[in-house]
């Protein structure tokens, strides 16, 4: 009898292979007394372990060279960083000799304290961390207890017969120094027990492109080894035990998606214009530098949001100018002349930086605290360090600065005078830069969107993010489970600001864009056509999507359902609306 388990879908593809259960290590040890001449040696097979992992990172880091997902390369520093903290390390060391206990016992007795620590946090972001901290531990265990590696255990099952289908690997968690391996062994997907939107779980499923199912409770328990499975994405379950007539309708299900992807490779090189002659910007958002070969790939015309908080992020301390100047300049140059928006940093909410929180107290609510361009104001050093950096690659081609979070003209007016001062120092150091860079607002604050007049006369363009737009219009912590079904782009309330906004910037001639996660929906491509959107932002690997969607619709011709479309009282009816659009 087929069977299902439930969890939250990370992209929309669908995969079909065999199960390789990954066996966490467990954290329920029986604790061993030592006598005192036992104790030096167990401290060196503590201390060997920890080398060995050690030289684990350094490996994967040697082979992640060139490699195009940087999110994995940031993780797998996070967890190299956390493996060099005596919290963890060296008071595990104390516990051996002041109980004089074995070293299992003694790192898990540690991690729980650690994790205790964690748990108090209320910035959801850094609460997700605990499993970071989690899996170093199993990690290390493993390596104490003689357990061989993915690496080793994937090469040993690769000689193995029963590779008619690729691998799905199925987890409690995965570690980031082993998110590479899924690549590298031709897996088809994955699905863990833990999980969440903000996890660095879901994050790497969608840098690398795979298919995954997370927050799954107990699935690998449940699944045997080399069982055959499909991994649906887009509906957030995985399936077994199919009988045939099921396992015919998910395999053509399969076929026809390689079909498609393969389809929309052709769009590449084909200009985004409507039917009736409307052109179209199709932008990509980058979280570093390297992402920017994959913008390329799909042919974006540009970049529309660099976020560079992620140059901040998982580092003891913010990165210098001259650190964040060659990973502008980087972009500009592969580019080649087309524009990029790059984002002044942009912390808090989920997107915590370590080096700013020190001697700040946790908020109790982040998203409404000090962050964006209210921590930038509030730290004029970083700022200015920030702006140099950007201004000395608008060198090197065409750069434009974008203010996060801004809730009307005052914040534009000091970012402003701020630029200007970045730029006299410039001017004494002899450095050049474009003495006319564009700087733009993101409209992401409602109080901003709804005096956009008053803010026009003080930004060169305007850039939508929807993300924090819908949040905070519908007072939704949208990294919240308990809420975040509440979520809803399609709310009345945020279409009009988004028409308002359009309005009001093509009425003063201020170019305007989209960067949030709707620029990337194919399902909302026609609504944000028909409400003027010209100009959309999203993650290179749903430009040729929307590519797809502006190639077949009538710009013209969408103005006046859309407009019928907004005088509707609910998403309800707007969702089926869209239907027919």
């Amino acid at each position: 009898m087929a069977w299902s388990v439930s969890g939250i879908g990370v992209g929309d593809k669908l995969a079909i292979g065999r199960a390789w259960v990954l066996a966490p290590a467990s954290l329920d040890l029986p604790r061993r007394n030592l006598t005192a001449a036992q104790i030096e040696p167990e401290i060196r097979r503590f201390q060997a372990a920890v080398g060995r992992i050690a030289q684990e990172f350094e490996d994967l880091r040697v082979a992640l060279k060139g490699e195009p997902a940087a999110e994995v390369r940031a993780f797998l520093d996070l967890q190299a960083m956390v493996l060099q903290d005596p919290i963890l390390i060296d008071e595990t060391i104390d516990l051996i000799r002041g109980e004089q206990c074995n070293a299992e016992w003694a790192l898990v007795r540690q991690f729980e304290e650690v994790a205790n620590q964690f748990n108090a946090i209320d910035d959801p972001y850094l609460r997700e961390r605990k499993a970071d901290v989690q899996q170093l531990v199993e990690r290390i265990l493993k390596a104490m207890q003689g357990v061989a590696n993915l690496s080793a255990a994937l090469a040993q099952q690769d000689g193995q017969p029963n590779q008619d289908l690729p691998w799905i690997l199925v987890a409690r968690d995965i570690a980031p120094a082993d998110m590479l391996l899924l690549r590298q062994h031709q897996f088809a997907g994955f699905a863990t027990d833990s999980g969440s939107p903000t996890s660095h779980t879901a994050i790497l499923a969608r840098s690398l492109g795979l298919p995954a199912v997370v927050g799954m409770a107990s699935l690998h328990g449940l699944v045997a080894q080399g069982e055959e499975i499909v991994l649906d994405a887009a509906m957030g379950v995985v399936m077994g035990s199919l009988d045939a007539d099921l396992r015919a309708h998910y395999a053509d299900q399969r076929a026809g998606q390689q079909l498609v992807s393969e389809r929309l490779k052709r769009l590449k090189t084909i200009e985004a214009k409507t039917l009736d002659g409307e052109r179209v910007q199709l932008q990509a958002n980058l979280d570093l530098p390297e992402d920017a070969a994959a913008a390329l790939e799909a042919g974006c015309d540009g970049v529309g949001l660099f976020r560079s908080e992620f140059l901040f992020m998982n580092r003891q301390a913010a990165p210098t100018e001259s650190e964040q100047t060659d990973a502008y300049r980087r972009v500009v140059t592969l580019m080649a002349g087309r524009p990029i928006t790059i984002r002044t940093l942009d912390s808090g909410a989920d997107k915590s930086v370590a080096a700013l929180a020190v001697g700040r107290a946790a908020p109790a609510n982040p998203a409404l605290a000090l962050r964006a361009i209210r921590l930038c104001l509030a730290e004029p050093e970083l700022f200015l360090t920030q702006l140099r950096a950007i201004l000395r690659a608008s060198a090197h081609g065409p750069v434009r600065i974008m203010i996060p979070l801004v809730s009307g003209p005052n914040e534009m007016i000091l970012a402003r005078r701020m630029i200007q001062t970045a730029m006299q120092q410039l001017d004494t150091r002899g450095l050049a830069y474009d003495r006319g860079i564009l700087v733009g607002a993101m409209i992401e604050v409602p109080s901003a969107a709804i005096a956009i007049d008053s803010l026009l006369a003080h930004i060169d363009f305007a850039s939508l993010g929807t993300n924090d737009l819908i949040q905070y219009t519908l007072a939704i912590d949208r990294t919240d489970s308990e809420v975040a079904h509440l979520y809803e782009p399609l709310h009345p309330a945020v279409l009009r600001l988004i028409r308002d906004v359009i309005r009001a910037c093509d009425k003063a001639n201020t170019p305007i864009s989209l960067c949030g996660e709707m620029a990337g929906e194919p399902q909302f491509c026609r609504l944000l056509l028909g409400l003027g959107l010209r100009i959309f932002s999203m993650h290179p690997v749903e430009l040729l999507r929307v590519k797809q969607e502006v190639l077949r619709a009538r710009a013209q011709d969408l103005g006046k359902p859309v407009a019928r479309l907004l005088k509707l009282p609910d998403a309800k009816r707007i969702r089926a609306g869209l239907e027919v659009l």
